[in-house]
């Protein structure tokens, strides 16, 4: 039996909890609290983690975990990439502000685990410019050249899946090269 630990960084609202509760079916265990920042247009905040556990075929699982974006919770991001099998960090494309704090959450895993499979997961993308589009690939060009970027919409399932199928070829390939090691 496989078991995968999938962790899923960004900052606040970016679709983190709503990526979890799609992939998790709704079973999903969060923490979220009545949002205090008056800077964030959101009702509810993650305090400590959303948790998803999957059964996949094969008796295999999945366990997600969802992160608090918000840099004061960066001590977590540690302990919840212990053990991980990798990871997602989700960015709002049409943000410049949001985009430069995904940073600090693409340097946690590469000081945690710099060969950690990772996949940046592109949301709001039906607000999305031409001129945000320059600016995203300027980005991630500059950010994070090697890896994956997939447009998602964390509220449907068949773009999670999507963005979860790049992940998990990434895993599988990193797992196929230890083994012909």
């Amino acid at each position: 039996m496989q078991e995968y630990k999938i962790v899923v960084l960004g900052p606040m609202g970016t679709g983190k909890s709503t990526l979890v509760q799609a992939l998790a079916g709704g079973q999903v265990v969060n923490t979220d609290v009545r949002n205090s920042d008056p800077a964030a247009l959101k009702a509810s905040t993650t305090l400590a983690m959303d948790y998803g556990d999957i059964p996949l075929p094969g008796g295999h699982r999945m366990r997600l975990y969802g992160t608090p974006g918000q840099r004061r919770f960066a001590f977590l991001w540690p302990i919840l990439l212990e053990g991980a099998s990798g990871a997602i960090v989700l960015v709002d494309a049409t943000s410049e502000a949001t985009r430069t704090l995904a940073i600090s959450h693409l340097e946690a895993i590469a000081g945690h685990s710099p060969s950690l499979p990772v996949v940046i997961g592109l949301t709001r993308q039906d607000s999305f410019s031409v001129s945000q589009l320059g600016d995203c690939g300027h980005w991630l060009q500059s950010t994070a050249p090697s890896l994956p970027a997939i447009p998602v919409d964390p509220r449907k399932p068949q773009q999670v899946l999507t963005l979860m199928d790049v992940l998990m070829s990434q895993i599988e390939c990193q797992s196929l090269v230890r083994a012909l090691d």
